[in-house]
């Protein structure tokens, strides 16, 4: 193979690498991945943590009839995160008029 085709497909490789890296970045329930990480340690099975000021900004504007539908879901142990505690959030974060699930 030539150095000119070796360099062409390192380019093709970089450039999907950084299509991959950008997909990756998630939006669910109105939320972002970066505000979903922040609720992580809320919600984790392993020491979880109160609620962070981020995280219950983030939960403000949740779409909760979303985030419900999640509720049952058996993704959610294969990302550590406790349903119970999920559920609770909108409570430890004193948002009243959230919907309960």
């Amino acid at each position: 193979m030539t150095s000119k085709k070796v360099a062409i497909m390192v380019i093709v490789m970089v450039m999907a690498s950084l299509v991959v890296e950008r997909s990756v970045a998630i939006d669910l329930c109105g939320m972002t991945q970066a505000e979903l990480n922040e609720c992580l340690p809320a919600v984790s099975k392993n020491n979880p943590t109160s609620p962070s000021l981020l995280c219950c900004n983030a939960l403000k504007h949740a779409d909760y009839t979303c985030l419900c539908g999640y509720k049952n879901s058996p993704w959610l142990g294969s990302f550590g995160v406790d349903p119970k505690l999920a559920s609770s959030l909108p409570k430890e974060c004193d948002l009243t008029n959230a919907p309960a699930c």
